[in-house]
């Protein structure tokens, strides 16, 4: 565990450099764009969870454990999700002809179509990037992202909208080899699955083993002198019921307190004990940790390539690091 003071400045640098929340700060906006296509195109049932299958459902279906792997997420809560998609009627439970004790999950016609209008969606959401940042910026974040991935061995499968697209050599960009049209948002949130994946890791050596990724809007964004429960909520970009649910499951692990503002008893106010502050303190280890591991497995002028990448995009997009979350 880090013994090492902790500051407020040394705790926001830290949040903003991270590697891991810039590209989820990408990553999210690129899956909120969507989400309001979604519902304009009639999707509106379509959650940001559902990603977790959507995007990692082969066009020959999958064993339920294959997806919960893929996605980072337990088998109970993938279960959930296909029970989501099954009642909405884009994904089909199917027996496994390799094993008949086993289920597979495919893709309905009706989730073909969704496929379908993704990949349309998706092309939009990057022409408008290109506007908004530069076609080449773009490509150059892409083809970078692309490389980090090769280099750490993480697969890009043929899965989601992806499965629909035959390769085609005019989709293919000379230097990376990536069909980047279509992958800009698969490489953003597989890098950012690594990432947190090998952050998880970190910390449950610390002794930190029962924080999920839904802790994460408490944990990014409370301050070390504590804040109202309203303010935390607007610097999360989520409700203040969402964000209530949020500290108190976080309570229960014992990071935070929530209690009356004495300046005000209408308000609540939410501040780390003892133990959240030594979990910050433990988080910014395993962000130097994780930098360390990188550079050493991908390269430090790769790393410094993909980090101001990154930094252009988010400064042009206007984007907040750490992340804003989306529900």
């Amino acid at each position: 565990m880090a013994t090492h003071r902790l500051t407020q400045q040394a705790l926001d640098a830290a949040r903003s450099q991270s590697l891991g929340h810039r590209m989820i700060a990408v990553a999210n906006d690129f899956s909120a764009r969507i989400l309001v296509q979604y519902r304009r195109h009639g999707y509106g049932a379509i959650r940001p969870v559902h990603g977790a299958l959507l995007r990692n459902l082969e066009l020959q279906g999958n064993r339920l454990t294959t997806l919960a792997e893929r996605a980072g997420v337990t088998h109970r809560a993938m279960a959930k999700i296909v029970e989501d998609l099954v009642a909405q009627g884009f994904v089909t439970r199917e027996p496994d002809v390799q094993d008949r004790r086993a289920t597979r999950i495919r893709f309905t016609a009706q989730g073909i179509r969704l496929l379908e209008d993704s990949s349309r969606i998706i092309e939009r959401i990057y022409a408008d990037y290109s506007g908004l940042v530069g076609a080449d910026t773009l490509e150059q974040l892409e083809e970078r992202l692309f490389d980090f991935l090769q280099r750490l061995g993480v697969e890009v499968t043929p899965s989601g909208q992806q499965a629909i697209h035959s390769p085609q050599p005019g989709h293919r960009r000379t230097r990376s080899g990536a069909y980047l049209s279509h992958n800009l948002g698969r490489y953003l949130q597989l890098a950012g699955d690594d990432y947190h994946r090998r952050c998880a890791q970190i910390m449950a050596r610390h002794g930190h083993h029962r924080i999920r990724f839904d802790h994460v809007a408490v944990l990014s964004h409370l301050g070390l002198e504590g804040m109202s429960l309203g303010s935390l909520a607007d610097s999360a970009a989520i409700s203040l019921q969402a964000m209530g649910k949020q500290v108190t499951a976080v309570q229960h692990l014992g990071y935070v307190e929530s209690r009356e503002d004495p300046g005000d008893r209408r308000v609540r106010r939410v501040e780390f004990t003892p133990a959240g502050v030594a979990f910050s303190a433990d988080l910014l280890e395993a962000f130097r940790e994780i930098d360390e591991d990188y550079g050493r497995i991908v390269g430090l002028r790769r790393m410094q390539w993909l980090r101001a990448s990154l930094a252009r995009v988010i400064a042009r997009l206007g984007l907040k690091v750490p992340a804003r979350t989306f529900s």
